[in-house]
């Protein structure tokens, strides 16, 4: 969840594209410098999972297991994997990269996820607007759930879940005295 008070103002729309471009490459940066500064690291949640870092170029990072695979991931495959990650609000599980891949396209989704989890989940959660507070016009306050590939927010009413174009939500903000106001009526 993103701290509110790195938000510009209680537009969605606003906030949303600025700070996810900023947390993608913060997110990427992180993540390459941690790689070339180790080496070799081992999964926090998997340590018998170690990758090496192999080397980057301009479009791609390469990495492999020892005595295993050598991968080239391509960085706007990556950036798109950790944008899918902050739109969730989790990353996605391991276990699914531990089965045997049958194709090239499965062993870069294996490489790019293994990538994800060389950084704790709380890295991405704390970038993710998952979990913060939007209000609505007419279904009141209510709580992101998730940022389709689309853009759609989906939003957890005290009532229903609803999935939302952004323009009709704006971030709560503890300077808000009424749900109208913060809509300009």
């Amino acid at each position: 969840m993103i701290d509110p008070n790195m938000f510009t103002s209680s537009e969605f729309q606003e906030n949303f594209q600025r700070l996810e471009l900023q947390f993608v490459a913060e997110l990427e940066h992180t993540i390459i410098a941690r790689l070339m500064e180790q080496r070799s690291i081992a999964l926090p949640d998997f340590p018998e999972e170690v990758i090496e870092f192999a080397g980057k170029t301009n479009f791609k990072i390469r990495i492999k297991r020892p005595n295993k695979n050598v991968w080239s991931v391509p960085l706007q495959e990556f950036r798109h994997a950790i944008r899918q990650v902050l739109r969730e609000g989790k990353l996605p599980s391991l276990e699914a990269v531990q089965k045997a891949p049958r194709n090239h396209q499965e062993e870069t989704m294996k490489a790019t996820l293994l990538l994800l989890h060389v950084l704790p989940e709380k890295e991405f959660y704390k970038r993710s607007f998952v979990g913060n507070k939007v209000v609505h016009i007419t279904l009141g306050e209510g709580e992101i759930v998730q940022i389709t590939e689309t853009g759609n927010v989906v939003v957890d009413f005290s009532d229903r879940r609803v999935k939302l174009k952004p323009g009709f939500i704006r971030f709560k903000t503890g300077e808000e005295t009424s749900i109208s106001q913060s809509f300009g009526n």
